[in-house]
């Protein structure tokens, strides 16, 4: 069995935004043995963004629906935007999930990019990463405790505050920490887990050195867009315009191969949500390119 993580991006957002198919296509990456899958985070985007981020299921309450249609895939966030959300509310919302998934939660978290979207929710962008460092440190000290009093949580510390019930994975819900900046590489540090987005190969090795050199042993699992096609793309884009993978199967599990041989543990894949077929796509990356990456991983 590989140790590579694969999981699959869920279409809770765009014109082709369905409950039933949404659940579908979670079942299908479950019954095809997805490790994860995971739901795009936003709330109140401004105008601009509406054509792409304007439909969108709430992540965090679409985990809660999933978690009643799936029995074994974890279920996540890529990424939460911790800083423009109640710290203390998102801990116990995230503590709820697990307990009612069976352990099954785990999220990448970030910084956030969209300043109109903070706007909006009257969160304070120019401080958003000393926000997320601060909320990393409540929601490790949060999840390590067991059910009742939490009383101390760092600098967003809490006083008589009851937390229950406790988290069943232990330590609680996974966090990874998404973003492809220095900052984000201390911030994954601390969890254990980078979760970078859209980069190169040449660029994420780079960066996965560094990571590894501020935490020997972390882990590095890519969101990226891989697209079927017939012949391959050497310049492809994701729906924001960001690096992608297209082409044929064989030629798509070479590329992720040279991710992993630059240190990638692993993939949460984008197969185009804005497409029908999604969870056809699902089936066939998982009987036409999983196994050849796993081969070559074995092979390396």
């Amino acid at each position: 069995m590989s140790g590579l993580h694969f999981g699959l991006i869920l279409p809770n957002y765009g014109a082709l935004l369905d409950a039933e198919e949404l659940a579908a296509v979670t079942v299908a990456a479950e019954e095809v043995g997805l490790d994860s899958a995971f739901v795009t985070d936003h709330v109140l985007v401004p105008a601009e963004h509406a054509p792409l981020y304007g439909t969108i299921a709430e992540a965090l309450v679409t985990l809660g629906f999933l978690v009643g249609r799936t029995r074994r895939i974890q279920l996540g966030v890529s990424a939460l935007v911790v800083p423009q959300r109640n710290p203390y509310v998102v801990v116990k919302q995230l503590a709820s999930l697990d307990f009612l998934s069976g352990g099954r939660i785990v999220t990448a978290v970030a910084a956030g990019w969209m300043e109109g979207e903070f706007r909006s929710l009257g969160a304070d962008f120019a401080h958003r990463g000393r926000a997320t460092n601060d909320w990393i440190e409540l929601a490790q000290a949060a999840f390590a405790h067991e059910a009742g009093p939490l009383d101390d949580a760092g600098a967003l510390g809490l006083k008589d505050a009851w937390l229950a019930p406790a988290t069943l994975r232990p330590g609680g819900p996974e966090l990874w920490v998404a973003g492809v900046s220095q900052a984000t590489l201390r911030r994954a540090a601390r969890t254990g887990v980078w979760h970078p987005v859209a980069l190169p190969p040449d660029d994420l090795g780079r960066m996965a050195s560094d990571f590894r050199r501020l935490c020997p042993g972390g882990r590095v699992v890519m969101r990226l867009g891989v697209y079927f096609a017939d012949s391959p793309k050497r310049v492809a884009v994701d729906e924001r315009g960001r690096h992608a993978l297209a082409g044929p199967p064989r030629w798509l599990a070479e590329q992720l191969v040279e991710y992993v041989e630059e240190g990638c543990d692993g993939f949460v894949v984008n197969l185009g949500h804005e497409t029908p077929g999604l969870e056809e796509r699902v089936r066939r990356f998982a009987a036409e390119v999983r196994p050849l990456v796993e081969a070559s991983e074995h092979a390396l």
